[in-house]
């Protein structure tokens, strides 16, 4: 029974129709859809609060359910990603939490978990004769079902298996090492095109469960809506023509070397805000970082504290670094200008690179992001 996994287009469709679970209509049409399979009741699914760090909104966030016939034993949980969980990854002042099995996570992605958590407690511990659990999730739904999962696991002996469509970067690399090893590699199906900007977010020092060559990539092209691919038909378009998880996993990147990352830093041709720039500014943000930690010796403080983000921490270090040593003053300085370029600011030779400068660029290259991304939430919810 541990060796069962849901075929992709199976996983695609169940990630997409959770949307359709919103009230006793939704429910309706959803338990139709799956006869035969499963069935959720009232409470089978479970209310949530998601938003960002002011308003907050509760409302259906998941389900529940314990398979039939040729799905006995198997158990499903499927996280959806609303509007309100967009302003969660849009939110600038969210901070660092550790997650309920004790690693740093996005403090919106916390919250919102935490809040389904007692009702998924209570139907992990009331399962019987089931051996496999299915978590289940699109865009933010992906990210909280990597959360599900990750608890599930750490909490039961059950087999685990975890399907994210478009999911964002969930935690810091030591979550998503501990996540991925608990699980194994094998039982995480993270499916991403290749232009879907939700997954390349947010971005260093967050990475993906698990690493970007243990994903399924899959092929997209520039559409003239940025987060045309980001949309759930698309998944389930491509889900249906690879068949297999075997056929999408031939696909995997080889990741960035760091010699592309050095020419594309030293490079002065002009480039665009696409989800191929903000994958390479990722790559180029950790090579400028490991490359100052190990000139250098100062410790990269990257848990947010007091008064003080994220950003905050990550411009007073590269300032930092810069002061000490020309050879990291010089990769600082290509960062920073790359940055800037996509947001309109010219950073010429020899600027000075202070706290505030930094501050600054890093700032406004993550508001447009947010921006991007906030009109991904408005779009497709």
């Amino acid at each position: 029974m541990s060796g069962i996994e849901l075929r992709p287009q199976f996983a695609a469709e169940l990630a997409s129709n959770v949307y359709l679970v919103k009230d006793k209509f939704g429910r309706k049409g959803f338990n139709h859809k799956y006869k035969g399979i499963f069935e959720i009741q009232e409470d089978s699914m479970l209310d949530g609060t998601t938003g960002g760090s002011v308003l907050k909104r509760s409302h259906v966030m998941a389900f529940v359910s314990v398979g039939k016939g040729d799905y006995k034993g198997q158990a499903f949980v499927a996280i959806k990603g609303t509007a309100s969980l967009y302003d969660v990854l849009t939110d600038l002042n969210a901070g660092i939490r550790n997650s309920h099995t004790g690693f740093p996570i996005h403090q919106g992605f916390y919250s919102a978990f935490d809040s389904i958590k007692e009702e998924l407690s209570k139907f992990i511990n009331e399962l019987r004769d089931v051996s496999v659990v299915h978590c289940v999730g699109h865009s933010l739904g992906g990210a909280l079902a990597t959360l599900a999962a990750d608890w599930i696991k750490s909490s039961s002996s059950l087999t685990v298996k975890l399907y994210s469509f478009g999911s964002p970067r969930v935690g810091f690399q030591n979550f998503a090492s501990n996540c991925t090893s608990k699980l194994t590699a094998e039982n995480i199906y993270r499916a991403y095109h290749r232009t879907d900007p939700v997954a390349m977010v947010p971005t260093w020092p967050f990475t993906h469960v698990p690493s970007a060559k243990q994903g399924y990539l899959i092929d997209s092209p520039v559409a003239i809506k940025p987060w045309e691919y980001h949309l759930m038909k698309n998944y389930i378009h491509s889900a249906k023509n690879a068949g297999t998880w075997a056929k999408m996993a031939t696909n995997r990147p080889p990741g960035q070397l760091d010699s592309a990352v050095e020419r594309w830093l030293k490079s002065d041709g002009v480039f665009s805000f696409t989800t191929n720039s903000l994958e390479l500014l990722d790559s180029a943000l950790l090579y400028v970082i490991k490359k100052a930690i190990h000139l250098t010796g100062i410790v990269f403080v990257s848990a947010a504290s007091g008064t003080l983000t994220l950003l905050d921490h990550m411009a007073m270090f590269m300032a930092k670094a810069a002061e000490i040593t020309t050879e990291v003053s010089v990769w600082v300085y290509h960062l920073i200008k790359k940055m800037a370029a996509l947001v309109g600011v010219v950073v010429k030779e020899g600027a000075n690179l202070t706290v505030t400068f930094i501050r600054y660029v890093f700032l406004s290259f993550h508001q447009k992001i947010s921006q991007m991304i906030w009109r991904i939430g408005q779009e497709i919810i």
